[in-house]
């Protein structure tokens, strides 16, 4: 039965190419059968839970587990349960089977735990082997694949996988010390191991060599961020001193406020790292040049304007405004309210990525030169996306509204008013000319015999 063991998860058995009797082969089928079902069983209980969005915080000393809400802003931490008899910390949401796991904060440090995600209740797992009892840990989270990472409290440089039905601990020595408060896995299956130092550093953490490469600059908005949340659309935190839940660049550390939320205290998150966060944000777009109709050979003004109406700030919104056929020379600018950035300028049809507060605006100003062969109707569409796709499997802020999503403007060639036919000037005829002729002739005679006379 070795080629048993090369079966992938999900494999079916081999069809039986004869009747069922009650025979020697029979039983030898049978028994076959029985350890093929054993062999696979491991590869059955590593398989996915279902995942959603949910978020969970542990706080305070004794600990208390507590659902943090999504659905308001700013947002609410309910507690789930009371306080727990075992202190804890480091939580992380394992998807491969559903629980939220912790480590003891006190003598048992390398205790593993269970928390219930209904009542709150802690159950003990057991010691883990290969994992020091102190300093305890602060700082958890589970990989995509199921794997429980923890980081020690301080400056320290290392971290520890946990097989959590093994019970087994691996040493990943880091390259770089560093003091942190919570750690969290982002991308998800494709994704890796990131954590926001207590200076407010973001590192991404190679678990497989140790290596740890700095992102940006360190951006100290909000403080320490004592629960640190990834998921398959970036990486969330929320402030311990209660300035609210901020997102996290990946590529250069900035935080930006995506909600108010509550100030906690030793505290940590949880959440499935195979599942989007997400923030809904109703953007709206405006767009008019103040006119009905065009004059080709001219410029065209348009003003147009983008808002969020809430509830959550919209983080890489897109705002697109490409310009129609027959037109390539165009300009824009841009200024944005309080709570908001946009790019200042550019040529060309607007492709831009905005970030909005909510009830902030960005207000581009588009000028248009019309050709002076363009013809027809002059038709401009202006649209907003938030995450740049409403459609993305890892858009953070999913719109209530898409109808006010896009934005249309139609001009008419104006009607060129006609134009006065001259008055003609008086031509001489032939006739005319004859008489005309001896006249000034004599006309001519009388006035050089009066220069004479004089």
């Amino acid at each position: 039965m070795t080629d048993s063991k090369k079966m992938p998860p999900g494999s079916a058995f081999p069809a039986f190419s004869s009747p069922l009797t009650n025979s020697p082969d029979l039983k030898k089928t049978f028994k076959q059968l029985l350890i093929s079902a054993a062999l696979l069983l491991p590869a059955v209980s590593m398989a996915q839970v279902a995942c959603d969005s949910r978020l969970f915080l542990s706080q305070n000393a004794p600990t208390s587990l507590n659902s943090v809400s999504t659905d308001t802003n700013p947002m609410v931490f309910t507690g789930i349960g009371g306080a727990s008899a075992v202190s804890y910390n480091a939580l992380g949401y394992s998807p491969t089977d559903g629980q939220i796991y912790a480590m003891r904060t006190d003598a048992n440090g390398n205790n593993l735990l269970s928390v219930n995600q209904s009542t709150g209740a802690v159950t003990v797992v057991g010691a883990v082997t290969g994992l020091p009892a102190s300093p305890a840990y602060n700082s958890g989270t589970v990989g995509s694949d199921g794997t429980y990472y923890v980081k020690p409290f301080g400056n320290t440089s290392v971290i520890y996988a946990i097989d959590t039905s093994a019970l087994t601990a691996t040493t990943i020595t880091l390259d770089t010390a560093f003091t942190a408060s919570d750690i969290a896995w982002v991308g998800g299956a494709s994704g890796g191991l990131y954590s926001v130092s207590d200076a407010g550093q973001l590192y991404a953490i190679d678990v497989g060599t140790g290596a740890v490469s700095a992102m940006g600059t360190p951006d100290g908005t909000g403080g320490v961020l004592g629960a640190q949340f990834g998921a398959t659309n970036g990486m969330f935190g929320s402030a311990n001193n209660g300035s609210g839940f901020y997102q996290i660049n990946l590529l250069t550390g900035v935080k930006t406020l995506i909600a108010g939320s509550p100030g906690s205290g030793t505290n940590d998150g949880a959440n499935c790292p195979n599942a989007p966060i997400r923030f809904p944000a109703d953007l709206s777009i405006t767009k008019t040049n103040g006119q009905t109709t065009y004059v080709p050979g001219t410029n065209v003004v348009y003003t147009i304007t983008v808002r969020n109406n809430g509830p959550f700030t919209a983080v890489g919104a897109k705002v697109t405004d490409v310009l129609p056929s027959g037109i390539s020379t165009a300009n824009w600018s841009c200024s944005a309210s309080a709570g908001g950035s946009c790019t200042a300028s550019g040529a060309g049809g607007i492709d831009d990525t905005i970030n909005l507060a909510v009830n902030a605006t960005a207000t581009y100003t588009l000028t248009m030169a019309i050709p002076a062969s363009f013809t027809g109707n002059l038709v401009n569409t202006a649209t907003v996306e938030a995450d740049g796709s409403s459609a993305s499997a890892v858009n953070t802020n999913p719109d209530p509204d898409p109808s006010n999503d896009t934005a249309t403007d139609t001009d008419t060639p104006a009607t060129v008013p006609p134009v006065a036919a001259p008055t003609p000037v008086p031509t001489m005829t032939a006739l005319g000319l004859l008489v005309l002729s001896p006249l000034m002739g004599l006309a001519g005679l009388m006035g050089m015999s009066r220069r004479r006379k004089v």
